[in-house]
């Protein structure tokens, strides 16, 4: 907030009427006088808001704001005020402008219309002309009414129309041409179809003949080859039931050799089975009798996996449970020699 707000030297104001300005200066005046008069307070509130916040700089905060706030609202229904001042003003003027308008139009139009008399009768002839051409072009041509014909001079305009009627006339007589030879071409190829139709019946017929000595031929093939099949047949059957008797007494002979070999496999297999049991209850023995000076030697190990359960000593309790699982361990070990 500067001493400028309280002069209002808003630059719109250069520009407009120096009578209406100093009215809206005038308006406005207060509002400016008014947010001047908070300048100071603003200004020490804002030191002691630097130095430190405290709630009661947020009250007086907040009581500036309020009181400088209604400078905005007052100086907002003043806008309001001039803006509707204003609007009657402009609603004036255009009602000035509107019956000064209406009052000169009227006799600028019919000035005007007197000023454009020959331009607007020529215009008339020609859109008369364009019609009447238009009318006597369309017999030859479909887009007569699509063509500028008015700025033609009247001879230009007869070569056109006659260039069209001759154009026309040797359409016509080439699509009278076109269908004479259509019909000629139509009636020649009604003979041909009619010749093709003649000889294809004969060759339909030849076709018939054709088809039952075909017919006749293939049912007299037909016959020999299931004599033929049926003798075939019956050679193979025989072949075939030789070869299976000759088969079955192969694999007769094979069977009675195979299980002659089974059995004599069969009869080694136990005489070594016997051996080898003998052996290994001969081997039982000797050991039986070697375990007889061995005992003392056990019970002796034994003792000594025992004494290596007290032996040691920890104090981590990392090492001790480590120990506590090898007692565990020896304790299975003795265990597992005793059932021997």
């Amino acid at each position: 907030m500067t001493k400028e707000i309280a002069k209002i030297n808003a630059p719109e104001l250069l520009v407009i009427e120096q009578s209406k300005a100093d009215i809206i200066r005038k308006t406005f005046e207060p509002m400016a006088e008014m947010l001047s008069g908070f300048e100071s307070l603003y200004n020490d509130l804002m030191g002691e808001a630097a130095e430190n916040i405290t709630q009661k700089v947020t009250e007086k905060a907040k009581r500036l704001r309020l009181d400088i706030g209604k400078v905005r609202i007052e100086t907002g229904k003043l806008k309001d005020k001039q803006k509707e001042y204003i609007k009657l003003e402009d609603k004036a003027i255009m009602g000035v402008h509107n019956v000064l308008v209406w009052a000169v139009k009227e006799k600028e139009d019919k000035l005007k219309e007197i000023e454009k008399h020959f331009e607007i009768k020529e215009q008339k002839r020609l859109s008369v002309l364009q019609s009447e051409r238009v009318k006597e072009l369309s017999v030859y041509i479909d887009d007569a009414h699509e063509r500028d014909l008015a700025k033609f001079a009247q001879d230009e305009f007869e070569a056109l129309l006659s260039m069209k009627k001759k154009e026309k006339e040797d359409r016509i007589a080439a699509e009278k041409k076109a269908e004479e030879n259509r019909i000629e071409r139509e009636e020649a190829e009604a003979e041909e179809r009619t010749r093709i139709e003649a000889e294809n019946e004969s060759l339909k017929k030849e076709a018939k003949e054709r088809e039952k000595a075909n017919q006749k031929r293939k049912a007299k093939e037909e016959a020999e080859r299931k004599i033929r099949e049926e003798k075939e047949r019956n050679e193979r059957l025989a072949y075939e039931a030789k070869l299976k008797s000759e088969r079955e007494e192969k694999e007769k002979i094979k069977r009675e050799e195979r299980e002659k070999r089974e059995r004599l496999e069969a009869k080694l297999k136990a005489k070594e089975e016997a051996e080898r049991k003998i052996r290994e209850e001969e081997f039982a023995r000797l050991q039986a009798e070697l375990n007889k000076g061995d005992s003392a030697k056990v019970k002796d190990l034994i003792a000594d996996i025992n004494l290596l359960k007290t032996k040691y000593s920890f104090k981590s309790s990392v090492n001790i449970k480590l120990y506590s699982d090898v007692v565990l361990l020896l304790d299975k070990v003795v265990n597992h020699i005793e059932k021997l």
